[in-house]
């Protein structure tokens, strides 16, 4: 059978048709594998970060250099026909008055569940309370704060995994009496600048004050802090073992999705040149790829990858460098699962570098009143050279001055270069070239003895 080389995308590659293009393929898992978590990442706010700031972790949460805890385990679902993000891990923050061992107070945040429903989006958790080191409010899930999903970005069509937004704050509780209920005095909260009622009912009325404007100057800080859901990006490593029949490459990779779009069917990955993906709109351009791989949806369990790319010797060149790209199946509909991981081969284990010989010739001779030349050549073998000569030109002293010439030369596509040199004493002088190498060449070097007339 045969397949022609036209524009067909990489959608209309059939089993048999991979085969016969070089991709081999890896067989799936039998079940639709689960998509790799996401992750939250929520700062909570500034007041959280800068007076509570004693933190603690659990379960998985980490804090950045800047404030901002990532909950990791994001787990989607839908319940009642509204989409839900679960996440683990728990951030405590506390407040220890200066010189005191014990914390004066501290909450913690466990366990958020991100619910995107449009404008009527919330984010929940447990929240826990402790004055004097005593739990005050035990361990219990409310609403933090609502948002509006439909302002942030989330792809609800598979065009992309994260959701950015921003909490609400501003007329969130008017003074009124809700907020009297809640021991909020009169003209408070200002500008009805809140969280959720249902945490500050679940807070004791000492602590409550973190999360309203009050009128105070640390106001500004108390609003909730922009969040990001996010699936993090997927990452690769690459390890290769060079034999003389080629080079073996194990791919190991995290955090991939075998459908992101509708339509989508899984992932590719090949070895090719660095530099950038290779086109891969259609199956003329498969010839890029020294081997390549295809895997199904169902076979990126948990959004790993781990599988091996072996490519012959003949389908190598030592003159380039190689890379291992990832990219989606079949058509591929995003760039989200594009990577680009360099890949080094051992060129002794496959006959390179070969050895090269410069040699340098001299075209016309210098003499005490006319500048000489000399073309030097490096023998390439199967590539030619690339790359530059040193030249090291020692001409005597003539008029009581001395002769020397110092430079580096590019070598032309056929390996030479030409070198002119200057007006020299009357003598024996001489030329000292070294060839510097390339990825394919070793460096080399030749000794070239001038004679000098007047």
């Amino acid at each position: 059978m045969s397949i022609r080389p036209t524009r067909r995308s990489f959608a209309a590659l059939t089993t048999v048709g991979v085969a016969v293009a070089g991709l081999a393929l890896v067989p799936g898992a039998p079940a639709q594998a689960a998509p790799p978590p996401l992750s939250l990442r929520w700062e909570v706010s500034q007041q959280f970060d800068d007076h509570l700031a004693t933190h603690t972790y659990a379960d998985g949460a980490t804090e950045s250099a800047d404030g901002v805890v990532t909950f990791p385990g994001g787990v989607s679902s839908t319940v009642g026909g509204v989409e839900q993000v679960a996440f683990e891990g728990s951030v405590s923050g506390a407040f220890f008055p200066p010189g005191s061992p014990t914390a004066a107070y501290a909450i913690t945040i466990a366990d958020p569940i991100v619910t995107i429903d449009g404008a009527a989006s919330v984010i929940t958790a447990e929240v826990t309370a402790e004055v004097g080191g005593s739990v005050v409010s035990a361990a219990t899930r409310v609403e933090l704060t609502t948002y509006d999903a439909t302002t942030g970005t989330w792809g609800r069509s598979g065009a992309t995994n994260t959701l950015t937004a921003t909490p609400r704050w501003a007329g969130v509780l008017p003074e009124g009496q809700e907020s009297a209920d809640l021991g909020i005095g009169a003209g408070k909260p200002v500008d009805g600048k809140s969280w959720d009622t249902a945490l500050l009912a679940h807070l004791p009325s000492s602590l409550r004050g973190h999360f309203y404007a009050s009128g105070s100057g640390s106001d500004v800080k108390k609003a909730p802090a922009a969040f990001v859901v996010e699936q993090p990006a997927p990452t690769v490593e690459a390890t290769s073992t060079t034999t003389a029949q080629g080079v073996t490459v194990e791919v190991t990779g995290s955090g991939f999705r075998g459908v992101t779009k509708p339509g989508d069917a899984g992932l590719y990955v090949g070895l090719a040149p660095a530099g950038g993906l290779p086109d891969v709109s259609s199956l003329s351009q498969q010839g890029a790829f020294a081997a390549a791989s295809y895997l199904p949806a169902a076979a990126l369990a948990g959004g790993s990858i781990d599988l091996d790319l072996s490519a012959p010797a003949d389908k190598l060149d030592p003159r380039v460098k190689y890379a291992v790209y990832t990219w989606q199946a079949h058509t591929h509909s995003t760039t989200s699962q594009d990577t680009e991981t360099p890949v080094s081969i051992d060129w002794s284990k496959l006959g390179y570098p070969s050895a090269t010989a410069a040699t340098a010739t001299v075209t016309k001779k210098p003499t005490s009143k006319k500048k000489g030349a000399v073309t030097i050549a490096v023998v390439g073998g199967k590539y030619a050279a690339t790359g530059r000569v040193s030249v090291v030109y020692k001409g005597g002293r003539l008029k009581g001055k001395k002769v020397k010439l110092v430079t580096t030369l590019a070598l032309a596509a056929d390996g030479t270069a030409t070198v002119r040199l200057p007006r020299s004493a009357k003598g024996r002088r001489s030329l000292e070239v070294t060839y510097l190498g390339d990825q394919v060449h070793q460096a080399a070097s030749a000794t070239v003895k001038v004679r000098v007339r007047k």
